[in-house]
């Protein structure tokens, strides 16, 4: 160790100086962890501006190419929480959504159309929701996805339980009617583009 000074050194060249040798080898951990190129190249990238923003952690007590890995697979597994986040609100939000419209969501087929299909529907959901008045929306997704009684939802919001009551059946109702617009609209594209 060199005392005070950084191990990576000071400027962006002498960082870039060290780490070089190492990313040949940090590639293809990112690319094993992703299987996938254009990701590895984001996990690539974020690995390298995380590393670089933080280089002063690092104290040389393991490898530089060591370190650099260990940040990957953790840059790697937060993206994969957080995915898996994403697709859970979505999931809860379209089931919750085709529950509260009285939509039958269609089973999981693997088939292209059946998958375009879904994300459609999906995209015409958040659509609608997205259309709400924001005291509605938030007592909808508060009660239907989130699935918090009235009293909860009552207190997050610092408002009446009478109040909660009433936006969540008028937003439902909103919801419904927007959900119906939309149907009606890709029916009428529909007909337009089969004559």
């Amino acid at each position: 160790m060199t005392g005070s000074r950084p191990l990576l050194g000071e400027s962006r060249a002498q960082f870039e100086s060290a780490v070089r040798p190492t990313l040949p080898r940090l590639y293809r951990f990112c690319v094993s962890l992703c299987g996938d190129r254009d990701r590895a190249d984001d996990l690539f990238q974020n690995v390298l501006l995380k590393a670089y923003l933080h280089a002063s952690a690092f104290e040389g007590r393991s490898d530089l190419g060591v370190w650099l890995c260990g940040i990957a697979r953790n840059e790697y597994l937060e993206a994969r929480r957080t995915e898996a986040r994403r697709r859970g609100l979505l999931d809860r939000l379209v089931e919750a959504c085709t529950e509260v419209l009285g939509v039958a969501r269609r089973a999981e087929v693997p088939s292209p159309e059946a998958t375009a299909i879904l994300n459609q529907d999906t995209g015409a959901l958040l659509a609608c929701l997205q259309e709400l008045p924001e005291e509605f929306r938030t007592v909808v997704v508060l009660c239907d996805i989130e699935e918090l009684g009235y009293d909860h939802v009552a207190d997050l919001l610092g408002i009446p339980k009478g109040t909660v009551k009433s936006r969540h059946a008028r937003g439902r109702a909103r919801l419904r009617v927007a959900y119906e617009r939309l149907a009606a609209q890709r029916v009428v594209a529909a007909r337009e583009e089969s004559t």
